[in-house]
């Protein structure tokens, strides 16, 4: 169970760390949605990036490489969950698309289209929020409940694994990929 209680552990620690970059994003988009002429589109490309990082190349990708297909396998009766689960992921990433063409609109200093983007970033936010809170509220309890030691001990090697990637020389700023090039929640760098 120590296994269990150190990826319980790490994802609640990831999932709080993720709030505060979706809630710092949001505090200055909804700022800037105020004055959209003075929006600063590198800034928020900054910020959009390492949220990105974060959110959806390390914390997410142990969820949906790790704990889901554990969770699965373990009930049959979880398909509802992970289905929805890979839903908001799917709408996540068609946000996500929309933010990088909104930027690159914003990038031509237009207030109407920095509006836009603002409104458009929000909405990827509050997607990333309703998906940790499902995380939190269903799907941690119930990988508790199902999955087993042995199980836990597996997931915990994957996440030490990618702990491990991810303290490695690749995941410097300047080995992550620009927000314009990000495709997707997923996509290897």
């Amino acid at each position: 169970m120590l296994t269990a209680t150190y990826v319980l552990l790490t994802l609640s620690i990831e999932q709080k760390k993720e709030r505060h970059f979706i809630a710092r994003m949001l505090q200055y988009v909804q700022n800037s949605a105020r004055r959209p002429q003075e929006i600063d589109p590198v800034h928020i490309q900054s910020q959009l990036q390492e949220l990105i990082t974060f959110a959806e190349t390390r914390h997410q990708r142990k969820v949906e490489a790790c704990l889901l297909p554990a969770v699965r396998a373990a009930d049959a009766s979880s398909a509802a969950l992970v289905k929805d689960l890979e839903a908001l992921s799917r709408i996540g990433r068609a946000m996500l698309n929309a933010v990088q063409k909104c930027l690159r609109r914003a990038m031509r200093r237009s207030a109407m289209h920095g509006k836009f983007l603002c409104r458009t970033i929000d909405l990827y936010c509050q997607n990333l929020l309703t998906r940790l809170d499902k995380e939190e509220q269903e799907l941690l309890p119930l990988a508790q409940k199902v999955i087993s030691s042995e199980e836990w001990f597996e997931i915990g090697s994957q996440f030490l694994a990618q702990e491990g990637h991810a303290a490695g020389p690749d995941d410097s700023p300047a080995a992550q990929p620009p927000v314009a090039a990000y495709t997707g929640f997923y996509s290897p760098a």
